[in-house]
């Protein structure tokens, strides 16, 4: 009895597992699904710059580049040596190779660990195809689906699908893609030698990478040929030659084009999978000619340790980015030439001043204003704010034009105490500078000196505004964009955040900063004969303070330039500037892109008239002044007033005898700086010659600037009162004036909204105090004393000691509002 049960239970053993097999058989019949196996799932995303030159081919759903070829397209060489080095076993085996599963796992418990695998070229289209985890069950689902696999097709037609499957580096899928990149030709045309190149490169195509580690990709490519001649596929003489052969492979530049612009574009169309072919801005030929001239000029600039630089072009009309240079070699990692340098954030220094200056002008300040460029010292919470220029001395009375043109710093910071920090933030923010993420209080002072992070892109096209009268507009990378299907264009608004222009600064104001930028004879006491071209271009340099980043920036009527030189390790340059570093590299880019057409003169806005002026007081000029200068000025705020700083005195000689003699006679707070410049004075004696046309002050001027109202006082009356006081050895303030009014402003906090007192102090009296509504009490720097606003009236005096007894000048009232 217990025999016949243990019978039966054998039966029913067999009867399941001849059933199990049985069923495991039949579900080898089953058919993968075909469409995953189609030849159209591997289509690639095209980029072409906008004359049709291809820059980049890759793929879209596997991130890298494919093109399908039959395998009649494909050299015998090619196949030969794939299935010599994959899957020796290929044509024999039923989709699974068991004497490589064998011998893996031996040598792999030999080595202590995964070093060689045992799928064979089915496994691996299988892989390819649904990309599971390589964990032991997905191990077994694969080997399944792999016998399944060598149901439905022939041994050729997995051959087809591997070969226009497999990965190759540099994000290329399939042989006909790696043939054309590495080699350029049709994976037809192969050599031996070539073949077994390519046939080694899918085992790890990262690490066989042959534009990083080319000395593992060709001994790769030797265990391949001599894996051939072990299995008799080549004879001897074929292996020598093939061995013998040199690899020449194609330089990445040339697959590869406009890197930078292209990660860009593949960045914004990452998430449209259905994109077929993207079409750039970029001029290629014009960007290739800008990127010989980057590297030969750093080649000359190395021993100052300068490694990269950076260049965007934008057309002023359009927008259209026309070349986008990110570093000099994308390529060259030593120099992390990947890293972008034209989104990169940096410091832009003295760049920026021009989104200052725009708002003065458009205010109470005119090119011919006179701003003091003397030793400066604002209070500050972190100690006080000590600007210097970059050349390390003092100009003295400098007017705005000479102050923006040779980009000295002290006169800027000047200037940004009377516009605002916060109209500068609120400048910057409205051409598109979009890297403020800090309150305006962070920057201070120095954001008029470019402590604010910016990147070359964004600072280029907000330098355009001015090229275009004052409007701004968004740039634009892409041209157009079209799917696969249908290949319908693909609307681009709806990928980017759409912006539209605006009107940013007043057109007249915009094209004086343009005139001033424009002016070579402006800049050159700072410059030399820099940025002088055959054409009109404005130019803007910036250096930050510790040799890190170096710019020039600039447009003509057709383009604007942008370029930035230094390091992407940020460590510093050798004592490089503007005009050595990156000014170089403008002057040769801006030449190149106005290589076939000379661009249009600058056009001069309605409202602007250009007059004579004084080039030191810059006002009128009397009939003491020696020279004029021709100065553009909006109408209706050209100075009314003469100069008074040329002074005629009648002296005597060493003859006895008088004779007339024009000297220049500065307001108090230049009188240090004149005795270092040796300016002479009139000599004791002398009697002043009073000009028959001289003028007095000029009334309060309101201005509005960044949409904030508030009241200045005339540099130019302020100055001419000044003489007057001088001349009697008044004690007295000279500015403000009695009646002044001023707006504190709701954006800034209030220790950056200060007022300069100035006065005349004879030198017999000492301690020098200002007294505030009788009650506060400052020193009195005879250069001038810092106060804050505060509202209501304010009523200022100067006390002073004279020998034995206090002595006070005339009080005069101003108002806050």
């Amino acid at each position: 009895m217990s025999r016949m049960l243990q019978r039966n239970r054998v039966k029913i053993l067999i009867i399941i597992l001849l059933s199990v097999c049985g069923t495991f058989l039949a579900t080898l019949y089953i058919p993968l699904p075909k469409e995953d196996f189609s030849k159209q799932s591997v289509h690639s995303l095209r980029v072409f710059d906008r004359n049709g030159i291809l820059l980049r081919e890759f793929l879209n759903d596997e991130e890298g580049r494919g093109q399908w070829k039959p395998l009649d397209q494909v050299a015998p060489e090619l196949i030969n040596a794939t299935i010599a080095v994959e899957d020796r076993r290929y044509w024999h085996h039923p989709g699974v190779d068991p004497l490589a599963i064998v011998r893996a796992m031996y040598e792999n418990i030999k080595a202590g660990g995964m070093r060689v695998g045992g799928s064979t070229i089915t496994q691996q289209v299988i892989r390819n195809i649904y990309h599971r985890p390589r964990t032991l069950v997905n191990k077994v689902a694969e080997a399944w689906q792999a016998l399944r696999l060598e149901r439905m097709m022939t041994k050729r037609e997995i051959l087809e699908q591997y070969l226009n499957r497999a990965p190759y580096g540099n994000q290329l899928t399939g042989i006909e893609a790696a043939s054309r990149y590495y080699f350029q030709k049709p994976a037809a045309d192969l050599s031996l030698a070539e073949a077994g190149f390519l046939a080694g490169l899918p085992n790890a195509p990262t690490a066989l990478n042959p534009y990083q580690n080319i000395d593992a990709t060709l001994q790769r490519q030797k265990i391949v040929l001599h894996r051939l001649l072990d299995q008799k596929l080549v004879s001897h003489d074929e292996y020598n030659r093939a061995i013998l052969q040199p690899v020449q492979l194609t330089p990445p530049e040339v697959n590869f084009r406009a890197p930078h612009a292209v990660q860009m574009a593949e960045e914004q169309f990452h998430s449209r999978p259905d994109v077929a072919s993207i079409t750039l801005t970029i001029d290629y030929p014009m960007q290739q000619n800008i990127r010989w001239a980057v590297r030969s000029h750093l080649a000359q600039l190395k021993r100052k340790n300068v490694t990269n630089a950076a260049v965007v072009v934008i057309e002023n009309r359009t927008g259209e980015v026309r070349a986008l240079l990110g570093s000099a070699n994308f390529f060259d990692e030593k120099i992390e030439g990947q890293v972008n340098g034209a989104t990169a954030l940096r410091q832009p220094g003295s760049s920026i001043k021009p989104f200052m200056y725009v708002r003065a002008l458009e205010g109470p300040f005119s090119p011919a204003t006179v701003l003091p460029d003397l030793p400066t010292h604002i209070p500050d919470d972190r100690g006080d704010y000590i600007p210097e220029n970059y050349d390390k001395r003092y100009h003295g009375p400098v007017r705005l034009r000479t102050a923006l043109a040779c980009s000295y710093n002290v006169p800027a910071v000047r200037t940004i105490q009377v516009v605002g920090i916060g109209t500068l933030y609120q400048s910057m923010q409205m051409v598109g500078i979009t890297s403020l993420t800090q309150p305006v209080e962070y920057y201070g002072y120095g954001l008029t000196l470019g402590n604010a992070e910016v990147s070359l892109l964004e600072l280029t096209n907000a330098y355009r505004t001015f090229a275009n009268q004052g409007v701004w507009k968004p740039s634009r990378l892409v041209q157009s964009a079209i799917s696969i299907d249908a290949h319908m264009d693909i609307p681009l608004d709806d990928l980017r955040e759409h912006e539209n222009p605006r009107q940013v600064y007043d057109e007249r104001a915009a094209y004086l900063i343009t005139d001033i930028l424009k002016d070579y004879v402006a800049r050159r006491p700072a410059f030399g004969n820099a940025f002088h071209f055959p054409f009109e271009c404005a130019v803007k340099t910036g250096t930050t303070k510790d040799y890190r980043d170096n710019w020039t920036v600039g447009y003509t009527t057709e383009y604007t330039v942008g370029v930035w030189a230094g390091n992407f390790d940020a460590s510093p340059m050798h004592g490089v500037s503007g005009v050595t570093g990156a000014g170089q590299i403008f002057y040769d880019v801006m030449m190149i892109v106005h290589e076939h057409s000379k661009p249009a003169d600058f056009s001069t806005p309605v409202g602007l008239i250009r007059i004579a002026v004084c080039p030191v007081s810059g006002l009128l000029p009397n009939q003491n002044c020696g020279s004029t200068i021709k100065e553009l000025f909006i109408r209706g705020r050209e100075p009314r007033a003469r100069c008074e700083v040329h002074q005629a005195f009648r002296v005597t000689t060493e003859l006895g005898t008088t004779q007339k003699q024009v000297y220049e006679i500065f307001s108090p707070e230049y009188r240090s700086w004149a005795d270092e410049e040796r300016i002479p004075s009139p000599p004791p004696g002398s009697v002043h010659i009073k000009s028959a046309n001289a003028q007095t002050g000029l009334p309060i001027t309101q201005s509005n600037i960044g949409n904030r109202q508030f009241f200045v006082h005339n540099h130019q009356s302020a100055f001419i009162n000044s003489q007057s006081a001088i001349h009697n050895r008044q004690f007295c303030i000279l500015s403000p004036l009695p009646g002044d009014i001023f707006k504190i402003d709701p954006i800034l906090r209030p220790e950056y909204q200060t007022i300069r007192v100035l006065g005349v102090i004879p030198e017999e009296f000492s301690d020098v105090k200002l007294v505030v509504n009788k009650k506060e009490k400052l020193p009195f720097d005879p250069t001038g004393t810092w106060w804050t606003l505060k509202k209501g009236v304010q009523r200022l005096q100067l006390e002073a000691k004279d020998r034995n007894r206090i002595v006070m000048s005339k009080a005069i009232t101003i108002e806050v509002e």
